[in-house]
């Protein structure tokens, strides 16, 4: 009797075993296949007669023709990880803007135009409102947000829900995908994706409401796997042609997606038991979706690559030409960061992690544990073991945050590693199985729960760790004021943060100063006239609002004074000194020298221009100067010349020009230097 054909398995036939060779079963040679329609299918299937003397020594295919064998799904593990992906965020539903969603959102004038945005932010980089071209086209995200605003207005909490929803889509979308790709291999492919739901580092991604950009790249990434499976499977082109359109949505969400393509073979090659040629060649409908792609992004914001700013702050290693060296200490952190998630910090610009050097221990670490997990992932390729596939997918998806470094010498950022969870997943599961499943004798004899007990315990012990940490972490994306205050014991040397931890206690100055003020106006609308004891009772409250003001305008000051020793020429600390003089603890020539410095150190930032035109109009108007209000017209133009999108520069420009008739373009220096 002829034997029926083996569904295509995945290289690992029995659960915490790994085939050790891909070479598949060797068939008899026939020399005259029949073919027999398939109980239940439409297809034939050969039927080979029997050889007598079959060559054992022929090399069999490893390339199965498509359709592969459907492999079914069970749905438990799926909806597991969706639930827990979502429950793991519900404390971030009462939050508020932080961090990114301020510029992303808040000051993103498309966006809070809701639909009408809509055509405006297919043709804008994402950060145009904040006068810097980093060649980012990532529309996708940015019109979910106008959406919401479109219909929930200024609705955080909506935001925080819709965020924690996607996230939960992904572990069901990666749930099915696992399943499909591990056969008969329930527990490790639940296992697999419960590490990348549980894990703390993606708390920046999904707390923070701008980080959707990448949780929409990567669900449809996974989706655009899922999809051309589907078609491994039936062969039907609709499929395809999901796939393309799932990674045309996830080149919209972020243009990252590109290194996605690498992950099309590699499926294919390690689990569909495609060869190397037949993976390859299968990429090029994708090829074609990424070319219209980044034509449409040349065509839309006239840039591929941007013009990254000269900045300390986020770009150091560029400036101190350090790049190639912290490339390599930054691959340590990472590694160090997935394994052991703590402490997790929101910001690591200069100078949380000094350059990488020849003398440094930790830049050397990082480039022999480069090589040798190069080294590791041939030998895994070769063998199709399922912890190549985890550091080869480790290393596709880390290549947007390494080359980050390389190309730009920008910073250290956890958000990178969000989809290199899932590698670290895979090869973290391959150890613990083979360390604790395998081991046992007579393992094929006893019930699945029964050989899995000891892999299945400390994997609850390690997600339950996991867990807890990223309901912790969760706590400090509450709102700016708590996101910042907790990195300050772990980055104090972050200009960065201190930066950000003196401009809350600004925050918090501005309130105190409005209050008094606000006092102060309800005192005097008192009729017929305030009592004594009113005015006595008012001067008690301003003085503690004063009071208040002043001491959080020095705890400020403090802050910054720190940061700019961190880094001399960081202008946005001396604005927000200048700032602190000009409106909690007034002194006006303090004022004027911080923004001159803001200017010096960083030319291109208008609200400097712009506060300083505040100041010389209102000295100009109370001393009927001239000349200061030409100071006021001139330094509101030159606003508007490093930034064109500068709305409050453009609207004071305007005032001024309608009151005084004034629109001063050029002023001798000699005018410029005596005020």
């Amino acid at each position: 009797m002829a034997k029926k054909k083996q569904p295509t398995g995945s290289g690992y036939d029995k659960p915490g075993q790994e085939r050790q060779s891909n070479e598949r079963p060797v068939r008899p040679v026939a020399p005259k296949p029949t073919t027999m329609p398939a109980s239940g299918s439409g297809r034939s299937i050969p039927v080979r007669a029997t050889d007598p003397s079959p060559r054992s020594t022929s090399t069999p295919s490893t390339s199965p023709d498509l359709p592969i064998e459907a492999r079914p799904v069970l749905w438990w593990p799926p909806l597991v990880l969706a639930l827990l992906g979502s429950l793991l965020y519900i404390n971030t539903f009462g939050h508020q803007y932080a961090l990114d969603d301020i510029a992303a959102i808040g000051q993103n004038l498309f966006v809070k135009k809701g639909i009408a945005g809509i055509p405006d932010l297919l043709r804008t980089e994402f950060w145009h409102f904040s006068n810097i071209s980093l060649g980012y086209y990532r529309p996708l995200s940015l019109i979910t947000f106008a959406l919401e605003q479109e219909y929930f207005k200024d609705s955080p909490h909506i935001s925080h829900m819709i965020n924690a929803g996607l996230y939960g889509l992904t572990g069901l979308v990666i749930g099915v995908l696992l399943q499909k790709w591990l056969y008969k291999q329930t527990i490790p492919a639940f296992l697999i994706g419960l590490v990348f739901i549980a894990h703390p580092l993606h708390t920046e991604i999904v707390a923070n409401i701008k980080g959707r950009d990448e949780i929409l790249s990567f669900l449809f990434i996974s989706l655009m796997l899922l999809s051309y499976w589907r078609y491994l499977e039936t062969k039907q082109v609709g499929w395809t042609i999901g796939a393309c359109l799932s990674l045309y949505l996830a080149f919209l969400s972020k243009e990252s997606s590109i290194v996605s393509l690498a992950l099309i073979p590699a499926m294919q090659y390690w689990f569909a038991r495609q060869n190397v040629w037949q993976s390859l060649i299968s990429l090029w409908p994708f090829l074609i979706v990424a070319a219209l792609f980044f034509y449409q992004k040349k065509v839309m914001i006239g840039t591929l690559s941007g013009n990254p700013p000269v900045d300390w702050a986020n770009y150091p290693y560029a400036i101190e030409k350090t790049q190639k060296s912290t490339m390599f200490k930054f691959l340590t952190y990472y590694i160090r960061l997935l394994v052991l998630p703590h402490p997790l910090v929101y910001d690591y610009s200069y100078n949380v992690i000094p350059s990488g050097s020849k003398g440094d221990l930790l830049t050397w670490t990082g480039f022999f544990g480069l090589l040798a997990m190069i080294w590791l992932s041939w030998k895994g390729f070769v063998k199709r073991t399922l912890w190549g596939f985890g550091l080869f997918w480790f290393f596709v998806t880390m290549a947007p945050g390494l080359g980050f470094i390389w190309f730009r010498g920008g910073i250290l950022a956890e958000r990178f590693t969000y989809a290199a969870v899932m590698g670290f997943g895979f090869v973290l599961i391959w150890a613990l199985q083979r360390l604790l499943v395998r081991a046992q004798a007579n393992a094929d004899t006893k019930p699945m729960l029964v050989r899995y007990a000891p892999l299945l315990g400390l994997m609850a012990v390690v997600t339950g760790l996991y867990s807890f940490k990223t309901v912790e972490r969760n706590r400090d994306w509450e709102n700016n004021f708590v996101l910042f205050n907790s990195a300050l014991p772990h980055a104090p040397n972050s200009c960065q943060v201190q930066r950000h931890v003196a401009n809350e206690w600004i925050e918090k100055g501005l309130k105190d100063r409005t209050r008094a003020d606000s006092i102060a106006n309800a005192v005097n609308l008192i009729k017929p006239k305030p009592s004594v004891e009113q005015v006595k009772k008012g001067q008690i409250l301003i003085d503690s609002s004063l009071a208040h003001a002043n001491k959080h305008g020095r705890w400020a000051l403090d802050h910054l004074q720190e940061s700019t020793r961190i880094y001399p020429n960081f202008g946005e600390a001396y604005f927000s000194m200048a700032y602190v003089f000009q409106k909690i603890t007034p002194n006006v020539d303090s004022a004027k020298y911080y923004y001159k410095q803001t200017i010096r150190a960083a030319s291109a930032y208008a609200p400097a221009y712009n506060n300083l035109g505040v100041i010389y109009q209102g000295e100009g108007l109370a001393e009927n100067n001239r000349q200061k209000l030409e100071l006021a017209s001139y330094y509101y133009n030159q606003s508007m010349i490093v930034n064109p999108a500068y709305v409050d520069g453009q609207n004071n420009r305007a005032s001024l020009l309608k009151a005084t008739g004034l629109d001063v373009r050029s002023l001798p220096d000699s005018l410029i230097r005596k005020y």
